[in-house]
């Protein structure tokens, strides 16, 4: 059992935790707002963190929190967990920090945790026992079961039907796919499906039986005779709903005031039981039931006192109970002033036949519209108001009987006072609604302008906003879950004292900083929150912010959450126009460059004329739209032609390109007139009036007009062919044996290895190899050998130029050795081409050479290997005795 902080004086001012899903709507909204009330009861501040991030689509949570980061763990004294919070291993890692914890509808990571839940049990057992005495006895139940409170509430269901003699039947359940309206729809298509085998349901959620009732009534079934339905929530959507919906308030108020108190009596050292501490609930009758009305909240004993029929109205339409509210101050609570300020009047008239004062009366009324009541509360009121007058007036004495009409006319009086606390807080309602809109118009303008200044500097908070803001940016983009570090960004603070934590580098733990919670009143009815800055896959930090909670939306959007997820989407836009300007200014600046490189080329244009009229270049400039081309008379020298003979078309040059060339210069000066920002330099050959080609030297460049598109094409045409010749002698020589023209040992290496490869990736592929060596006669002496060498040597070369097969290819690899490459053999053996070749040899040339072949290089390593075994070959070819054989074939 976590005992932190033992010993500490309960006049110091703490700082109370709560993490919830979202931090608004009638379950997570209430629950804060009964840890705000009563934290602020004993002089505390709050601090709400959402652990959703904001923005979800439609409301589809995911399964657990998203929140890894552990936000405000180190800046808190004791903390709240709600349900669905946080997941099981975060839940675990936040004990170890060392702050007393309790749970609400949370399942406990350890056996000393306290968990606050409402009386689920009792409230469905009532709602059960309540449809059986309307008469049903196939009673379903429909709901999500995911979470703690509706797996008790199902539970519940299942025990009450069998303590009444009822046995469910698994046709009864309809399960809903989450809890909210969606959820009952798709349940009521179960039931509908199933052929309605139920007479009344209990549904786990308000919302839930909502979308359930519209569901049934949009198939024709008319409600509540064809199904009752009881809720769970008493959310105000179920009393605008038709019929409206009976349901079960869990006081969830009642839920974080009691989540409070034990965390107080935790963080004083004292001992709190572990296990389950439950808040009563009550249930709200209205017309889904088969009720015809909405029923007292006395539920219709006539034992009851008139002070205890107001007693229950408070409790049930004027929120919980006496004294839990403020527990811990001096004086009455606000409940237990309303009721007595109802008793009284009716009391006092009937001793002493006075009506009420006026300025009781005003009293009255602020009272029931600081309650903020219930949409039925009015309709209660004037139910139970009628009762205690008719009791009143029946309990008068003989000598109290005059005072009758003093009776009646001060529950009228108590009546139009409390009818004008419930219009008041109705209208108080619409104004908050109306300031709502207009703080969202003014949120959505200023953030999604993009214009304005930056989103950061949070300026677009609404000026209705008084209390304290602070945004904290992640530093970083480490999205682990340690505590990550975030720096403060912006402040929101009308006195200014807060400006000097901007440009702070804190971490999430400590967010927000200790100066934006000690800044708030004691005892306001503000509280902090922290709301994650996310939306779609951005995550940019926290948005602290002072203001009221929500309690009273059906839909758990409070104005926050939305505001965050705007920020985001701002933060987003303004980070996208920042990217664009910079890309603006870097083509600002290339286009910069592009132009002072075309004035520089329009400047070297006639240098570059003058000096190729100096060096004898054939110029020319081509007029891109006129489509013509100036020859100069030097280009028109070049390639033999007389002045009149070529004219102004470009097809005077391109039909004169080679035809192997004519497609690469083509594409050349195209790309130079699609804008290419390098001069064309392209060697080509070009037929000359001799019907010969000679090779030419073409440069170019491109001048721009005014409007930056191509305008001309200036360049020179130049005779390299002598160059350009000799560039191939040389090429050509590089890769040939220069005294038989056959290729080289360098290039028939290269080939093989290529040949060796290509039998890797294919199976059908083979080639062989043929190795000749000129060799002298045995009879023949060394020193005279040489005399016929030169001849041998020229009779194999003769024999090797013919032509076998393209792709086929031989070489003089040694002083002596020659060697065929025959591509493409497949697995047929010696092909007939190499065959007839060495035949020749053997009959033209005989003994004086020998002849290894390798029938396939399947296997080879290397080129080089695949001479060394053709050597091999030829060797053993030459020790057989019968010399005449000519060919070992491996």
């Amino acid at each position: 059992m976590v005992t932190a902080r033992r010993g500490v004086p309960a006049t110091v001012r703490r700082t109370i935790g709560v993490l919830s899903p979202v931090v608004g709507g009638f379950y997570f909204g209430a629950l804060i707002a009964g840890v705000a009330r009563a934290a602020r009861g004993a002089g505390h501040r709050v601090v709400a963190v959402q652990t959703y991030p904001a923005g979800l689509d439609r409301e589809r949570y995911p399964e657990e929190s998203v929140l890894d980061t552990p936000v405000a763990l180190g800046s808190v004294d004791g903390l709240v967990v709600v349900g669905k919070s946080l997941s099981q291993e975060r839940l675990a890692a936040v004990r170890e920090w060392g702050v007393p914890v309790v749970l609400v509808s949370e399942d406990p990571v350890h056996p000393d945790d306290p968990v606050v839940v409402p009386d689920n049990a009792g409230g469905v057992r009532e709602a059960v026992e309540h449809l059986i005495w309307h008469g049903h006895t196939a009673i379903g139940f429909l709901g999500n079961l995911a979470q703690r409170d509706m797996r008790e509430r199902f539970a519940a269901y299942r025990t009450t039907l069998a303590e009444n003699g009822i046995e469910s039947d698994d046709s009864w359940w309809y399960e809903a796919s989450d809890n909210q309206e969606q959820g009952g729809v798709d349940a009521a298509a179960r039931l509908l499906a199933a052929g309605t085998p139920t007479t009344a349901v209990i549904a786990a959620t308000d919302r839930n039986a909502v979308g359930f009732q519209r569901a049934l009534r949009s198939h024709g079934l008319v409600l509540p005779r064809d199904q009752a339905v009881v809720a769970f929530d008493h959310a105000d959507s179920g009393a605008r709903v038709s019929p409206r919906l009976s349901t079960v308030d869990a006081h969830f108020g009642r839920v974080g005031e009691q989540a409070v108190h034990l965390l107080l009596a935790r963080m004083r050292g004292e001992d709190v039981a572990p296990g389950e501490h439950r808040v009563a609930s009550t249930l709200v009758v209205r017309e889904s039931c088969g009720c015809t009305e909405i029923t007292s909240p006395a539920g219709g004993d006539d034992d009851l006192a008139g002070s205890d029929l107001v007693r229950r109205l408070a409790d049930s339409a004027f929120g919980g109970p006496a004294g839990t509210a403020s527990a811990r101050r001096p004086g009455p609570d606000a409940r237990e002033a309303w009721w007595r300020s109802v008793v009284e009047p009716v009391e006092a008239a009937a001793e002493r036949g006075v009506g009420p004062a006026a300025a009781a009366l005003g009293r009255l009324a602020d009272l029931t519209a600081a309650l903020q009541p219930h949409p039925e509360a009015l309709e209660q009121s004037v139910t139970v108001l009628r009762a205690v007058e008719c009791r009143q007036v029946e309990a008068l004495s003989e000598a109290r009987r005059q005072n009758a009409p003093a009776v009646r006319r001060a529950v009228t009086d108590v009546l139009l006072a409390v009818t004008k606390g419930c219009t008041r807080a109705m209208l108080a309602r619409s104004g908050q609604l109306e300031r709502t809109i207009v703080d969202q118009y003014e949120v959505d303008m200023d953030l999604l302008r993009g214009d304005s200044a930056s989103p950061r500097a949070l300026g677009w908070l609404p000026r209705g906003v008084r209390g304290h803001a602070c945004l904290g940016l992640w530093v970083g983009t480490d999205r682990g879950p340690g505590d990550r570090e975030m720096e403060i960004v912006g402040v929101h603070d009308t006195t200014g004292t807060l400006s000097r934590l901007v440009g702070v580098r804190t971490t999430a733990s400590q967010f927000p900083p200790p100066a934006l919670t000690r800044a708030g009143t004691v005892g306001s009815n503000e509280l902090t929150f922290v709301v994650p800055v996310t939306f779609g896959g951005s995550d940019w930090g926290l948005l602290a912010i002072d203001g009221v909670v929500e309690t009273r939306a059906t839909q758990p959007r409070d104005r926050f959450n939305h505001w965050a997820a705007l920020l985001a989407v701002a933060l987003d836009q303004e980070r996208l126009l920042a990217s664009l300007r910079e890309q603006r200014k870097a083509l600002e600046q290339a286009a910069a460059r592009e132009r002072a490189l075309a004035d520089t080329v329009r400047e070297s244009e006639e240098r570059y004329a003058l000096a190729s009229m100096a060096a004898h270049d054939g110029t020319w400039d081509w007029d891109v739209s006129a489509g013509t081309v100036y020859y100069s008379p030097r280009w028109k020298q070049t390639l033999g032609y007389a002045d009149e003979v070529i004219g102004d078309q470009p097809a005077e040059w391109l039909e004169r390109v080679h035809p192997g060339d004519r497609d690469e210069l083509s594409a050349a000066i195209a790309a130079q007139l699609a804008g290419c920002g390098t001069p064309l330099e392209l060697e080509h050959r070009v037929r000359t009036c001799s019907g010969d080609y000679r090779w030419m030297m073409c440069r170019a460049v491109t001048v721009l007009d005014d409007a930056g598109c191509p305008a001309r094409l200036v360049g020179t045409l130049v005779d390299v062919t002598e160059r350009k010749e000799a560039e191939i002698a040389l090429q050509r020589d590089a890769l040939h044996d220069p005294e038989t023209g056959l290729v080289n040992r360098l290039l028939f290496l290269d080939r093989v290895g290529a040949a060796l490869l290509r039998t890797r990736r294919s199976p059908a592929y083979d080639c062989a190899i043929a190795l000749v060596r000129v060799v002298e006669q045995a009879h023949t002496p060394v020193r005279e050998s040489s005399d016929v060498a030169p001849d041998v040597h020229r009779e194999v070369v003769r024999q090797l130029r013919r032509p076998l097969r393209e792709g086929d290819t031989t070489a003089r690899i040694g002083e002596d050795d020659f060697a065929v490459l025959v591509d493409d053999v497949g697995a047929g053996g010696m092909p007939d081409r190499l065959s007839e070749l060495l035949e020749r040899l053997r009959r033209d040339i005989g003994p004086r050479i020998a002849i290894g072949v390798l029938g396939s290089v399947r296997g080879m390593r290397d080129a080089a290997d695949v001479l060394r075994e053709a050597d091999i070959v030829l060797l053993r070819e030459q020790t057989r005795p019968d010399p005449l054989r000519g060919t070992v074939l491996r």
